[in-house]
């Protein structure tokens, strides 16, 4: 019988780039098997980079082109919000990345958020880090009394954390905020800054929660690497 676990698809990133605020790609996430990158151009721009050219025919079912044929203030901000948009809606479970140094964008990303949508922007692709989906501990099951043996069941992450991820995200992007550097001291910080609403096993699953939708990395050591946008 197939490992449940296993079986579990790794999550999409969505990449919506800027290319009139952002003028370069990063090569490396084009063709990537868990990137579905959409490059939006204005109506000015008339050249790309030859090796991006011949990486976007390569991989071009994973990539979309949008050229806009008339140009407006901001008229590339409202392109980007509809095929975002239509992404999400194809794609809720989806991780979400909008490429651009434009803070215009923050209050939609603030209101997809409020919705539990995972999304964020970078200035650029230095800061862009995908997460690797982490496969949940699965404990041993008892020894069967019987041939037919029930698959282990993966337990679903529970609504109310997804709803204080942005929450968590808002205080750790606060400028005033000294944020953790180990895993062990974001957790306790974590406890203490949500109170009595989450118990220590929640707010691991939480960091790794964050860790998915690629705001933080943990590395080897525990020391922890933020890419809060």
């Amino acid at each position: 019988m197939p490992n449940e676990i296993n079986d579990l698809p790794p999550p999409v990133n969505h990449v919506f780039v800027d290319y009139e605020n952002v003028r370069e790609v990063d090569p490396a996430i084009v063709g990537s098997k868990t990137v579905q990158l959409t490059l939006l151009l204005g109506a000015q721009k008339t050249k790309l980079d030859a090796t991006l050219v011949e990486k976007l025919i390569q991989y071009a079912a994973t990539v979309e082109m949008v050229r806009l044929k008339s140009s407006g203030r901001n008229a590339l901000d409202f392109a980007l919000a509809y095929y975002l948009g239509r992404a999400v809606h194809a794609d809720p479970c989806g991780y979400f990345h909008i490429v651009s140094k434009d803070k215009g964008y923050d209050a939609l990303i603030e209101h997809l958020r409020s919705k539990h949508i995972r999304v964020h922007r970078h200035d650029s692709f230095t800061t862009l880090t995908f997460t690797p989906r982490t496969k949940p501990a699965v404990a041993t099951p008892p020894v069967a009394t019987s041939a037919a043996k029930s698959p282990t069941k993966v337990k679903p992450v529970p609504t109310h954390l997804e709803s204080l991820e942005a929450r968590v995200l808002e205080h750790l992007r606060k400028p005033a905020t000294n944020r953790p550097r180990t895993k062990q001291k974001l957790v306790s910080h974590l406890i203490t800054h949500l109170g009595k609403k989450v118990t220590e096993a929640e707010v691991l699953d939480l960091v790794e929660l964050i860790g998915q939708a690629g705001h933080l990395v943990i590395d080897e050591k525990g020391k922890v690497i933020y890419h809060l946008g």
